[in-house]
């Protein structure tokens, strides 16, 4: 008497598990196929099926305020829940804070390893990209190489 008892709860909760497992790996694999270099590059005829840009008006800027500065070549921007401003150009620049805004003039290298993070850059020739949700907004020319390794990241021009 007592196996149907904890039987019947059981195959519940791994019916359950399963149903929800299939749910999060369709909507992963939605994000992942959405933000692809064709995705946006691609006219805006179907855009309501893409993920887009939040306009500036809609974008939340932190009260934070922080100012860094490429040292060697370099630069690492690792503040969460900030805007961060790097004055001038720099070759290599890693953004790891996490909910921020990080405004960038040229380099030769972004990388991007934090999540919900809007990045505007002048020009870059090399974005790798392994955090999620971000928005990678350049002002020049487009990138020689993306490398989307995260899910629901956008990559493209800025608006004029």
């Amino acid at each position: 008497m007592r196996t149907p008892r904890i039987l019947a709860p059981a195959l519940a909760a791994a019916a359950l598990v399963t149903v929800l497992a299939g749910c999060s790996a369709a909507d992963g694999a939605e994000a992942t196929s959405k933000p692809s270099a064709s995705a946006s590059s691609k006219s805006s005829a179907a855009t309501s099926s893409k993920p887009s840009v939040l306009p500036q008006s809609e974008v939340r800027v932190p009260d934070a305020k922080k100012t860094v500065t490429c040292n060697d070549g370099a630069a690492i921007v690792d503040q969460s829940g900030t805007e961060v401003t790097l004055n001038g150009n720099c070759a290599k620049v890693t953004v790891s804070g996490n909910d921020s805004i990080v405004h960038l003039g040229d380099v030769d290298e972004l990388i991007v390893e934090s999540a919900i993070s809007r990045i505007t850059v002048g020009t870059a020739k090399t974005i790798t990209i392994s955090g999620s949700g971000n928005d990678v907004l350049y002002a020049g020319d487009k990138p020689e190489k993306v490398d989307d390794q995260g899910s629901g990241n956008i990559v493209q021009a800025q608006k004029k």
